[in-house]
């Protein structure tokens, strides 16, 4: 028989009241005294009733109304998607294309055949430049739990008159008068069709290198299945120009500037945000890269964007000379009556040379006047420079040989979702206004 434990004397510690406190134990005691036992969830309503609509009240229902094996946490948002599905959370809800088509750019439905393997068709054909390249994009298209996004999927057609790529074909014809030099790269940092139908026009001579690090979304904060329908549309013209196009060629670095759209409300977006991954100073140094003509939409935007201007101090300080021309810089003669059918830095071939006077990096090997002053039309992008600034971006470099990784800020392109503790198994995906978890379907063909 075990011996009772000897008596210690009653000391109290702290004595902690107040009305929340009365109110718990009155709730408890309910509990106890009650005749019928009550339910989980009856009781759990007592107490939000008891609490009111208090942020700490609501917090701690949605705690105890919890199922004890699961914990709300946040993942990124790539990596829910490559283990729940492209459409993760929202599998009944469509995509939508303004300006979809139904034939790419060569008029047929070809674009169909080369689903699975855009990833490699569109890899650059230099080995010099393949480690750069990042096909996330091309990639979700060729994964086999998607799909439902490869039968979804259409080409998008360029913007009326295909002034984008005729705009490409300005940065082409720029280039093709200085012997297409080998020591200038060029970055398209454009809404991802527009950067797609300029690089486009820029293929035959350039060499694209894209950088698009999402998958598609129904609810996605960043459209990227306009960028991958734009794609889609110019693959012909792409797969033609690789195979045409002479070797070395000059890399042109192809960025959607959507990757960073604002971002307000998780329970209506999809937080498919992400960062570009330039090549380092020492990556470019190393491809006889001395100079570098990044290309923004416009006048008001020849800044580079926040989670670029680290990489850009970064070149200038290696010796490498940035640079930047507004894609509004190339404009067409004016208005005759017809669409134009080409355009010229300045907005005619009189000031179209005029572009190299005033960057200073080559000199034409062709003949020609050149407007006697700068063209009034075109920007002041000729002496930009890049400086440091204060970004939620900074400081969040990782470095490599192979080009620059970057640490996302605290929240960035991250999605919160329901999981259980014991499996791991991923239980809902919170992707709606009414902020409750909506049942994660799991992968069920895309």
């Amino acid at each position: 028989m075990s011996e009772a434990p000897p008596d210690r004397p009653f000391t109290r510690k702290a004595l902690i009241d107040g009305d929340t406190l009365v109110g718990a134990r009155w709730w408890q005691e309910s509990l106890r005294l009650s005749a019928e036992p009550l339910s989980r969830r009856r009781a759990l309503k007592g107490l939000l009733l008891l609490l009111g609509g208090s942020a700490a009240g609501l917090g701690l229902f949605a705690a105890l109304s919890q199922p004890a094996d699961e914990l709300d946490v946040t993942m990124d948002a790539l990596d829910l998607q490559k283990r729940e599905g492209w459409n993760a959370g929202q599998a009944g809800t469509a995509l939508r294309f303004p300006g979809a088509i139904a034939v790419d750019a060569d008029g047929g439905p070809g674009w169909v055949d080369g689903l699975a393997t855009l990833a490699s068709d569109l890899a650059p054909a230099q080995a010099s430049l393949a480690p750069f390249y990042v096909p996330t994009l091309f990639q979700a298209l060729g994964a086999g739990s998607n799909a439902s996004l490869r039968a979804a999927i259409t080409p998008v057609a360029p913007r009326a008159g295909g002034v984008d790529t005729l705009r490409g074909k300005s940065i082409l014809s720029l280039f093709e008068a200085v012997k297409m030099p080998a020591d200038t790269a060029v970055i398209l940092d454009l809404d991802g069709p527009t950067a797609v139908a300029v690089a486009a026009g820029m293929a035959p001579g350039f060499e694209p290198v894209f950088i698009f690090d999402n998958w598609p979304h129904p609810l996605g904060v960043v459209a990227s299945h306009l960028t991958l329908g734009a794609v889609l549309y110019h693959r012909p013209v792409f797969l033609r120009a690789r195979s045409a196009r002479a070797v070395p060629a000059p890399p042109v670095f192809v960025l959607d500037r959507n990757r960073l759209s604002h971002y307000a409300d998780e329970d209506d977006q999809f937080d498919n945000r992400y960062v570009a991954r330039l090549p380092t100073a020492t990556s470019l140094r190393e491809l006889g890269i001395h100079h570098v003509l990044y290309v923004p939409p416009g006048k008001s935007d020849m800044r580079e964007v926040d989670d670029l201007n680290d990489d850009f101090v970064a070149l200038a300080a290696a010796s490498i000379d940035v640079k930047s021309m507004p894609l509004t810089d190339l404009d067409a003669p004016a208005a005759s009556g017809r669409a134009p059918a080409t355009f010229y830095y300045g907005g005619g071939p009189h000031t179209h040379l005029w572009f190299w006077s005033s960057y200073g990096w080559h000199t034409p090997q062709v003949q020609a006047q050149p407007a006697p002053v700068r063209p009034s039309q075109v920007s002041a992008g000729a002496a930009y420079r890049p400086a440091l600034r204060p970004t939620i971006f900074s400081s969040r470099t990782l470095g490599g040989g192979t080009g620059i990784g970057k640490q996302k800020p605290s929240g960035f392109g991250r999605v919160s979702v329901r999981a259980s503790r014991s499996t791991g198994t991923i239980t809902g995906i919170r992707s709606r206004r009414s902020g409750s978890f909506g049942r994660a379907g799991g992968r069920s063909g895309g």
